[in-house]
């Protein structure tokens, strides 16, 4: 659902050279999506973490608060924190998480 939003986004980006990375729960339901994703990032299964966040050029944090499978996305609601230090302890965390994860075929 999102992805027709964020994919034109996605490629402009990787044209420029920025190295993108999700991390997401894959399942039957959304394996196609995920491997459209694969043409423009890097994409692992996320299992037994609900969250979502973004780390940008690790001094930038956007969080978002609402579980998007409970809330509609026209009540969506995230916080952009501009931080180095907990952007980069999040980051720190998120890479040893990431080293764990599966990545789709």
């Amino acid at each position: 659902r999102k992805l027709e939003a964020l994919m034109a986004s996605f490629e402009k980006v990787k044209k420029r050279g920025v190295k993108i990375r999700i991390a997401a729960p894959i399942d039957k339901n959304n394996i196609q999506i995920a491997r459209e994703l694969k043409k423009v990032a890097e994409v692992k299964n996320l299992e037994n973490i609900k969250a979502r966040f973004t780390i940008i050029d690790s001094n930038q944090i956007m969080f978002m608060l609402l579980d998007d499978e409970k809330f509609h996305p026209n009540y969506d609601v995230g916080v952009w924190i501009n931080t180095e230090f907990f952007a980069s302890a999040l980051e720190q965390m998120f890479e040893l998480a990431w080293n764990e994860m599966k990545p789709i075929k």
